[in-house]
């Protein structure tokens, strides 16, 4: 799946994470080196994501983000994509407790 142009938009989250609905990923390069993406909006103020693929339906992502609240965090993900529309994250803090969940995002038209 080609990823270069494409919005997802969060549509489930764990308790434990700092994203709600309004936030959007956006995946803006895609190359050799990996792939490069921002997200923001909702909770988040700003937040950047590098990939690199480990199949063709899957990710594994390293994120950052700085909060509405002023809250730095950072956390890896196994991604998961279904049906060209959906993208499942398997997640986990790197920062702060640790502690992992899951969010589901919906490819924005």
């Amino acid at each position: 799946m080609e990823l270069t142009g494409k919005t997802f938009r969060a549509i489930s989250n764990s308790r434990n994470g700092s994203l709600n609905s309004e936030t959007r990923m956006a995946f803006v390069s895609e190359d050799a080196a990996g792939i490069v993406g921002v997200y923001g909006g909702g909770t988040i103020a700003h937040g950047s994501v590098v990939a690199t693929r480990t199949g063709e339906h899957s990710l594994f992502m390293l994120y950052h983000c700085a909060t509405v609240g002023g809250e730095l965090r950072a956390g890896r993900a196994a991604a998961t994509f279904t049906d060209g529309r959906y993208m499942h994250l398997d997640w986990e803090w790197m920062t702060g407790d640790r502690s992992a969940g899951t969010s589901e995002w919906i490819l924005e038209p």
